[in-house]
């Protein structure tokens, strides 16, 4: 005896679709990639992170100590500068304190001599350089529809709550972005995010030089409206944010600062110190030890590397050359380097000789090998050298390649 079943027709691939999938937002928009790229882009494989130093860990040239900047210049935290007009009118410091989960270290902005009301072309900005090789060619931007979508995101605490804006910039400074965050309570971390649209038209040169220019504002009165699209012309900030720059004493800290490429913001890249280090060293670096900003006569005596290297050669009378000192890492470009005296009783600025006694008389002369390093000549003024001879020496150093 036989049964016969029959059950009505069905689309197998549409009773699949219907299926509850827990793959989330991200694996959604994984499942429809259409390039390996893009699944890469997605799930963040490699270095995703535009900024460097997001996390203001690495402080070569101040080590958590507070700076004034009375120019725009790199004063603290490696990779950030102030830029500013006029000068003088906040300081900024590495902090670190256990406040914010994960991350330990945060750049304090404060105010130390507000402007009570700003004059036009005025701006007062945090600011990080994108060099256009450094992941930036991947956007895209000014390619028409090639250009990507970015995804802005950082933690943000201020003494004073209410808008708070910056901007992204092109190299030429003709095309921006002006995005503004809502802080919502004093003296509390807070995450924020912006989403970036393509900008499918300007000039965003592909080298090692800049490519984007990226700034958190305390005020600029060179602003426009926020979020809403790109612009063609130069803005620095919103125009309706809080110029806490008029405000004495106000803070605000930032950390975990990330611009990727994508509609979403994902997780912060934490990556290892080290990493983090190598890649900074590549804009600036010193033979300092680590821990100690660049300064004259760190050490005492002949302490420590103040006790001589060997190695000066002469070739004249009043001629001696350093070795090369090589670069580590190679350099985005040839620095500028400043020398700075290894001894306290070394002149300030100064590289020392030795012979029978140590003189640091001699006219400097840097000799420049590109981004690999530098030697240093010792000139008339010090010890009378003997050609063909050498001598021991001693100097520290810091060398800049920064945009």
């Amino acid at each position: 005896m036989s049964v016969r079943i029959s059950k009505s027709e069905f689309n197998l691939r549409e009773k699949l679709s219907e299926l509850d999938k827990p793959i989330g937002l991200k694996g959604s928009e994984l499942m429809k990639s259409e390039t390996s790229q893009d699944a890469r882009d997605l799930i963040g494989a490699g270095r995703k992170n535009l900024f460097i130093n997001g996390d203001m860990r690495i402080d070569q040239r101040s080590n958590g100590s507070a700076t004034i900047p009375n120019t725009t210049s790199f004063t603290s935290v490696d990779r950030w500068k102030a830029v500013i007009n006029p000068a003088s009118r906040f300081s900024m410091q590495k902090k670190n304190d256990a406040s914010l989960p994960h991350f330990p270290h945060y750049m304090r902005l404060t105010v130390t001599n507000p402007i009570s009301s700003m004059g036009s072309s005025q701006y007062q900005l945090f600011w990080q350089t994108i060099e256009s090789n450094n992941i930036f060619d991947r956007t895209g931007f000014g390619t028409g529809s090639n250009a990507k979508d970015l995804s802005l995101s950082f933690w943000v605490r201020s003494s004073v709550a209410g808008p708070f804006s910056g901007a992204l910039e092109n190299w030429q400074q003709n095309r921006a972005f002006v995005w503004e965050v809502d802080i919502n309570n004093t003296d509390t971390w807070e995450y924020k995010t912006v989403h970036i649209p393509p900008c499918t038209d300007g000039d965003w040169q592909i080298s090692t030089v800049n490519g984007a220019y990226f700034m958190f504002s305390l005020g600029t009165t060179i602003s426009g409206k926020p979020n809403s699209g790109w612009v063609s012309a130069q803005k620095l900030g919103s125009d309706r944010d809080i110029k806490r720059i008029s405000i004495q004493d106000c803070t605000v800290d930032i950390t975990g600062c990330q611009l990727e490429i994508g509609k979403k913001a994902t997780e912060f890249d934490h990556r290892s110190f080290a990493d983090e280090f190598e890649i900074c060293q590549r804009y600036f670096q010193s033979n300092f030890p680590q821990g100690v900003n660049p300064q004259n006569g760190y050490y005492t005596s002949t302490s420590n590397l103040a006790a001589g290297f060997n190695g000066v050669v002469s070739f004249s009378s009043n001629n001696a050359r350093s070795p090369w000192v090589m670069f580590h890492p190679k350099m985005r470009a040839t620095p500028t380097v400043t020398l700075y005296a290894a001894s306290t009783s070394d002149s300030n600025g100064k590289w020392a000789a030795y012979k029978g006694s140590w003189n640091s008389g001699s006219t400097m002369q840097i000799d420049y090998f590109g981004g690999n390093g530098f030697g240093v000549r010792y000139k008339s003024g010090g010890h009378a050298f003997v050609t063909g001879e050498a001598y021991l020496y001693r100097g520290m150093w810091k060398a800049e390649a920064e945009i």
